[in-house]
């Protein structure tokens, strides 16, 4: 008797009722789509109003629009013109500046847009995070004149920060801290204050949602079902053992966040280190927005932005449709 192949036998069970979604088996099935064939790395994305909005590392961190999630960006421009006070030159004599991560909300009856971002503290000698606002989603984010977060220990760096607002109306900033990104790796939050998130709430302390392990970074939340969900980059982002998985938990703050799955490889897309992703819920669609390397392989030096959709098995588990 010859063995179903896996469209058929999936057919067979579909029709029994025994199953209700099965994540597709080949990175041919695979829906995203490149949005940005230039070099645009650490995506953060963002919906507001009826726009798609990404924002890329580097200096003014550039911010392109869309009227759709996965195509027809244009030129980019900067959303902070200036460098933040804070942010001075690192050991290689540079001032960086990267992973934006921009939430908006209203306050005061007027809109109000956050940006995080990571550069380098000399003060601290290591990379923080800053916070910046402004009243339009694309332009003129005005940084605060010290970080907000940095490491407590020395040696220790905190960056990739997101954003979580939780059921309850409180905020959340999510981050990585790590020891000179050779160990020490954990995924943490503190709690900001739930009408801006631009301040720290004061008397508490910072929380690891991740169990410190092997290296893992850019953080991105949000909430599906009655669960929470942290996506992760894991390996090294500068070669093709880049990939993304996500960890789960009951809830957020008090929550015990355990491995699901992972979502993206190289293996599974055919792309080269898929990474640095920021997560969205768009209405009843969850997005995803992450970063690659240009012609499968870190040599190219360029990674390209791609936008694609995550789908929910019957049992709350996510994948790249």
């Amino acid at each position: 008797m010859r063995v179903l192949g896996r469209t058929l036998l999936v057919a067979v069970l579909a029709l029994a009722g025994l199953i209700t979604t099965m994540p597709p088996a080949s990175a041919t099935t695979h829906h995203y789509s490149r949005a940005i064939s230039s070099d645009f790395a650490d995506p953060g994305f963002a919906k507001f109003g009826t726009y798609y909005y990404l924002y890329k590392t580097g200096a003014g961190f550039g911010t392109t629009v869309s009227v759709r999630p996965q195509s027809g960006y244009g030129p980019t421009a900067a959303s902070m013109p200036h460098i933040p006070a804070w942010v001075g030159k690192d050991p290689s004599g540079a001032r960086k500046l990267w992973a934006p991560n921009v939430i908006g909300m209203m306050h005061n009856g007027h809109a109000l847009y956050v940006m995080y971002f990571t550069g380098y503290s000399p003060s601290h000698r290591a990379n923080c995070i800053g916070v910046a606002t402004s009243s339009s989603p694309d332009r003129n984010f005005v940084p605060r004149s010290t970080p907000t977060v940095c490491a407590d220990r020395a040696g220790y760096e905190a960056i990739d920060p997101s954003a979580y607002h939780s059921a309850d109306g409180k905020r959340y900033l999510i981050y990585k801290v790590n020891y000179r990104n050779v160990s020490g790796f954990d995924i943490r939050a503190v709690q900001m204050d739930s009408a801006t998130g631009t301040v720290r709430v004061a008397g508490v302390a910072s929380r690891s949602k991740i169990a410190p392990g092997s290296r893992m970074e850019a953080p991105s939340v949000i909430a599906h079902g009655n669960r929470v969900f942290i996506f992760t980059s894991r390996g090294n982002y500068a070669d093709c053992t880049y990939s993304t998985d996500v960890w789960s938990a009951p809830t957020f703050w008090g929550g015990t966040f355990h491995r699901v799955r992972t979502i993206m490889s190289t293996s599974s897309t055919g792309l080269c280190g898929p990474g640095g992703a920021t997560v969205i819920n768009d209405g009843s669609t969850t997005r995803i927005a992450f970063h690659a390397w240009k012609n499968g392989t870190a040599a190219s030096k360029v990674r390209q932005t791609y936008v694609g959709v995550l789908r929910w098995t019957s049992t709350n588990v996510p994948y790249l449709y």
